[in-house]
């Protein structure tokens, strides 16, 4: 994103590393070791996520650890360039009148301070993230000081705790790395649903604003969407469901012979609210398709029924194609994907 776009992202980074308070642990000698006990867990879990997953990764992947301040500042260039469909829009909206230069004026160090300010926030909670938009896609980031005060606050066994965090983190890079087509078309869809949205410069601050306020998450705001809207929409909705809910799958899949403590701590986090990863947060928080916690839940059942019926191929197949991917109504539905995909094989 060029300097004279709508979104000042100097300001957004200085706002992302002012509101990305300090924890009381980020300076802690419990931090010391961290960055070599997930290089550990990341070479032991790799294995065991290609093995349960089926999907080939051609690179092994990269822990790093990183502190809030560093997460979110590591975020606003990934947030910018998601939104840049919707943010081009609205930069022709404002068109060529004469007071044009000083709406983007005005605007450009507001939209970055928002996106900041949501970043700043969200680097808090964050626990571990694949970034789809990173420059080096072999990394996984890990938030060290967050890691490590969820488990004095739930005494957590910190290996337990941590192998936990890295399964799901690398089923999600798997996802992706070992199905290439995925993640251009995941970006394709939502600059598609970006580009058709009716937005000014003010409800865009407006939304940005509700993110930072709302202790939930954005409220949906996608109103009086046309049909084909609607259609990408329950399309991304169905996509994200399905990603994080094959997370929560393959974790507790692996977790459960390999983790002693893993049903206490899936009690403790899964009823807290802190299912979903990062990545749908941030594109939920910031373009209004905020999940609910019934919905991952609803994709984690869609991947216990494919799993059942068909076993680790049948679960690839929803990753091997657009075609396959299931439709929102599959998701909640899992046997109507299941036919289709057996009537797909039957033809093939």
């Amino acid at each position: 994103m060029t300097q004279g776009s709508l979104v000042d992202l100097k300001v957004a980074a200085r706002l992302a590393s002012r509101f990305a308070a300090a924890g009381p642990l980020d300076r802690s000698y419990l931090l010391d070791d961290l960055d070599g006990h997930l290089d550990e867990l990341v070479k032991e879990a790799e294995p065991l996520v290609s093995s349960e997953t089926g999907f080939n990764v051609p690179r092994p992947a990269v822990a790093r650890s990183l502190s809030r301040r560093e997460w979110a500042e590591a975020n606003v260039e990934s947030m910018a360039s998601l939104m840049r469909p919707l943010l081009e829009k609205v930069e022709s909206g404002i068109g060529e009148n004469p007071a044009a230069g000083v709406i983007r004026f005005a605007y450009r160090p507001m939209l970055g301070a928002q996106l900041g300010a949501v970043l700043g926030f969200l680097s808090q909670r964050v626990l571990g993230q694949f970034d789809l938009l990173a420059a080096t896609k072999d990394e996984v980031w890990f938030v060290g000081p967050n890691l490590v005060l969820m488990e004095k606050r739930f005494g957590f066994i910190p290996r337990d705790f941590r192998l936990w965090v890295v399964l799901h983190e690398l089923t999600h890079r798997a996802q992706f790395e070992g199905n290439p087509w995925l993640r251009q078309y995941f970006l394709d869809s939502v600059h598609r649903f970006l580009g058709e949205m009716d937005l000014d410069v003010g409800s865009l601050v407006q939304r940005l604003s509700e993110a930072v306020r709302s202790e939930d998450g954005l409220p949906l705001g996608v109103r009086l969407l046309k049909p084909e809207q609607r259609r990408q929409f329950d399309a991304l909705q169905a996509l994200m469901s399905l990603v994080e809910g094959h997370g929560n799958f393959v974790m507790d899949r692996i977790s459960d012979d390999l983790i002693p403590t893993a049903p206490r701590m899936r009690r403790a986090l899964r009823e807290g609210g802190l299912s979903s990863s990062p990545m749908a947060k941030l594109i939920a928080k910031v373009l209004g398709l905020e999940m609910k916690k019934r919905q991952y839940e609803e994709g984690q059942i869609f991947c216990s029924a494919v799993f059942e019926q068909g076993g680790r191929q049948a679960l690839q197949l929803a990753f091997s194609s657009p075609e396959m991917l299931p439709t929102l109504e599959e998701i909640r539905n899992p046997e109507t994907w299941i036919n289709r995909s057996l009537l797909r094989a039957a033809e093939g």
